[in-house]
């Protein structure tokens, strides 16, 4: 009579329960918990607790972790977890003491199916995330607002090896940039993403060359803030792109459109300066040839010029012939120019 007010209790309990002795036979239940079971208590040839029982010995998982469960428990308000898989339903089972005795024990089961469900779908949505991060060829990075990495994709490690910077997946999770990165680059990157969560805009940070083993690594850098389904900024993307061969065909380009206007100067200077050269040179030699009667002063005089005239001759050969434009400085911390004679050279007589 006395277990009466718990059966009671338990009958009209709205949760899945059941009662246990010591040697796990079932002594009360609510109705919530046959359906657990596969079980309706219309057709049943023994009493409902004589069928858990049966149920239950049956279920040697099951026993076996309650088997072990009740075995820490000693006390009222002791508690022990654990998940159990029944058919297709998955289930979180709390056994806990009765009474102070220790020789009953209410076990409560929890429908967590569903909730599995979603934690492995966020876990497969979650890793087909990674794997797609991982196969764009772009530097990924991800950060909380409170400037921690929650991801960082293969590309941009690499990019960060490359650097000759040493960090892993598991070293950069949880730290700020600034914990994580070199000194200059830890400053750069957090000073980006904390401009991007103040002003919620997105920044670019242009092109940016990092020495490397191979010669330079040029990053275009942008930094764009990740909102959530509210529209609340949730954290920040950086993004950097490898244009370091972008660079190179630009600055090849350059040289090339400097080798095209070096090229028409040529012809200008052949045009425009040549043809007058040839006439002053040809009347040096006549003035100093056909005079017998000049002064050695004035013979050196025409002499200098001649010479002079062949310099200048000697320069515009050499710029027609030039394949790659150089400069020097002109003078100690003057204008740069283009360097005629090739670099080391020094400057011809």
């Amino acid at each position: 009579m006395q277990n009466m007010p718990m059966r009671e209790f338990l009958q009209l309990f709205p949760r899945p329960a059941l009662v246990v002795d010591g040697a796990l036979q079932a002594i009360a239940y609510s109705r919530r918990v046959l359906p657990v079971f596969g079980l309706r208590t219309r057709g049943m040839s023994a009493s409902p607790e004589e069928v858990l029982t049966r149920v239950l010995v049956e279920n040697e998982e099951l026993v076996d972790q309650l088997a072990l469960a009740t075995t820490q428990l000693f006390k009222p308000g002791d508690e022990e977890r654990f998940s159990w898989k029944h058919r297709d339903r998955t289930y979180a089972v709390t056994a806990c003491p009765m009474g102070e005795e220790g020789n009953a024990f209410l076990v409560i089961f929890e429908d967590t199916t569903h909730r599995a469900m979603s934690e492995e779908i966020l876990i497969n949505a979650r890793s087909y995330l990674e794997q797609i991060l991982d196969d764009i060829p772009l530097g990924i990075v991800v950060l909380n607002p409170e400037m921690r990495f929650t991801s960082i994709n293969r590309r941009q490690l690499r990019f960060l090896e490359q650097m000759q910077v040493e960090l892993s997946l598991i070293e950069a999770i949880g730290a700020t940039p600034e914990e994580a990165l070199p000194e200059e680059l830890g400053r750069e990157w957090q000073r980006l993403c904390r401009a991007v969560l103040d002003s919620g805009e997105r920044i670019e940070e242009g092109k940016k060359g990092y020495p490397v083993e191979e010669g330079e690594l040029v990053l275009a850098t942008m930094a764009t803030p990740l909102r959530d389904q509210q529209g609340e900024i949730a954290g920040v993307i950086l993004v950097a792109d490898d244009v370091s061969e972008q660079t190179r065909l630009e600055r090849e380009l350059v040289k090339v459109e400097k080798l095209a206007t070096v090229g028409q100067m040529v012809i200008t200077i052949n045009h425009e300066i040549n043809n007058p050269l040839s006439i002053i040179s040809t009347n040096a030699q006549t003035l100093r040839l056909l005079n017998r009667d000049l002064s050695d002063k004035n013979v050196a005089k025409l002499e200098k010029i001649e010479e002079q005239v062949k310099r200048i001759a000697e320069v515009t050969e050499r710029l027609r012939q030039m394949d790659e434009v150089a400069t020097s400085e002109y003078i100690d911390s003057g204008p740069d120019m283009i360097d005629v004679w090739g670099k080391g050279e020094g400057e011809q007589p």
